[in-house]
């Protein structure tokens, strides 16, 4: 019998050409966590289970330990973050560089966020974790090259990334690029082939986080099968990566349930009567998941059931990390001027670097909302920001105009007196003392007579000197 992990996959209801792809490991287990806030003294995340490895004939135990790096753990924005980077990596060079070079505006368009000023930096935000966060795979990363599980090994996603500022318009934005350099454990893994083809439209299309995690967790297992029996505990928290403050079966049928109906809604998943979707054996509750059928699959796929439109506000919190979800529910819950003037603090502390919202800021922003935060003391609104942020920016244009009339008239100078000295070294010494008699004869006599010693071969050189320059520009006019 085949393994799992060796078998190719299915055929996919677009062209190949026009799908995505998603690096298989990083479908098996989850590198970031569901929600938007994480407690302060959570600094790790594991995940694992257990499998028969048919080639060795022996039950492995897999798992999975995310080290909290500076920026904190990673969120379910920042997971998306990496795979719309894969997407950008097989569009640029088809896994051939681990050096990637995007524009930020190129990214966010991946994403699906809006070009405003909180995207870039939310980009900025997950690239920070990405390069801390530490991920050690224990018999867990699979080596497509030697169709083995590698030895414990751990490893940064990304080893180094440069942002530079495209917030601009037009061709400017493809002069300034930023790069990320993956990890050599990652890219050798893209480059052995271990990638599957993704609806990445469809997955980023999905509103539910926990449904985004399981469609790519099924989508890889569906290439062996079409029907799944799983642990519920096991899948929720090892798999998709729920909290494992849902213990009991009810609070996890309840949390996967939106999930689980999305993946319906777009024909991803065949629908199921609870009795047949939940079964317990033993003191074990299972999960049974079947792939809808290809043929309907495709239908619904190109007209998913997804609301067209979304709140403005939803929207707004979405964009700064919060998730589809949680924003919906906040904004059900709360007055909207007072989410927005939430927000409006939010993103001055960012904006200031603030050690508030430095672990988890989209954490903070939920909290302040939630907690009805006071807004500091130091506060600046966002009206007065813009003022203050165009008044630099107009005395940042007029000194700019000042230097550069003055390195003008810097040069202009520099030229008239090259041609000044160019002038007097082209005479003979005979014209040279004409030059210089014509000069002094311009000159007040009682102003001569008080010059002696230096002061008087100081001034027969500044004398001079002016009236070369009036001569040349005398005959300027005749030159052109």
């Amino acid at each position: 019998m085949e393994s799992e992990l060796d078998t190719p996959p299915k055929p996919s209801a677009k062209p190949l050409a026009l799908l995505g792809r998603d690096e298989m490991n990083l479908a098996e287990f989850p590198i970031a966590l569901l929600t938007d806030r994480i407690p302060k003294d959570q600094r790790e995340a594991v995940y694992q289970d257990e499998i028969f490895d048919e080639r060795t004939g022996r039950t492995l135990a897999r798992k999975l330990t995310i080290q909290a790096g500076n920026r904190g753990l990673t969120t379910a924005v920042d997971d998306e973050v990496i795979l719309a980077l894969i997407q950008i990596t097989k569009a640029k060079n088809g896994f051939s560089n681990k050096r990637v070079e995007f524009s930020r505006f190129e990214l966010i368009n991946k994403l699906g966020w809006p070009n405003a000023g909180s995207s870039y930096d939310r980009i900025e935000l997950a690239l920070d974790r990405w390069t801390s966060v530490y991920l050690k795979y224990e018999n867990a990363w699979r080596d497509n090259r030697t169709k083995t599980w590698t030895s414990p090994q751990g490893f940064h996603i990304i080893d180094n990334f440069k942002l530079n500022d495209s917030r601009t318009s037009g061709d400017q934005l493809e002069l300034m690029p930023s790069y990320i350099t993956w990890n050599d454990v990652i890219f050798d893994s893209f480059q052995a082939g271990y990638l599957k083809p993704l609806d990445y439209d469809l997955c980023m299309g999905l509103r539910n986080s926990t449904a985004k995690r399981m469609y790519r967790f099924l989508d890889k297992r569906f290439h062996f099968k079409p029907d799944w029996l799983f642990s519920l505990k096991e899948l929720a928290h090892e798999h998709i990566g729920m909290g494992r403050h849902y213990e009991g079966p009810s609070h996890l049928k309840r949390n996967l349930q939106p999930a689980i109906e999305e993946l319906e809604a777009v024909g991803f998943l065949e629908p199921l009567a609870e009795a047949e979707r939940f079964s317990k054996e033993g003191k074990e509750w299972k999960i049974r998941l079947i792939q809808k059928a290809a043929s309907q699959t495709a239908a619904l796929v190109i007209t998913p059931t997804v609301e067209p439109e979304q709140s403005p506000l939803v929207a707004e919190l979405i964009k700064r990390g919060v998730t589809a979800k949680s924003a919906a529910e906040l904004v059900q819950q709360h007055q909207a001027e007072a989410i927005q003037a939430k927000i409006d603090v939010f993103d001055w502390l960012v904006e200031k670097q603030d050690k508030r919202v430095a672990k988890s800021p989209e954490g903070y922003l939920v909290k302040s909302i939630t907690d009805d935060y006071k807004s500091p003391k130091s506060f600046v609104p966002a009206a007065e920001r813009q003022r203050q942020q165009d008044a630099r920016q107009a005395k940042e244009r007029q000194d700019a105009d000042i230097r550069q009339q003055k390195q003008k008239q810097e040069a202009a100078e520099k030229v008239e007196k090259g041609r000044i000295i160019d002038y007097w070294d082209s005479l003979t010494p005979e014209q040279q003392a004409e030059c210089q008699a014509a000069a002094d004869a311009q000159a007040d006599p009682t102003e001569l007579a008080q010059q002696t010693g230096p002061f008087k071969s100081f001034g027969q050189s500044i004398r001079r000197q002016e009236y070369i320059r009036q001569l040349l520009r005398n005959r300027q006019p005749e030159d052109a």
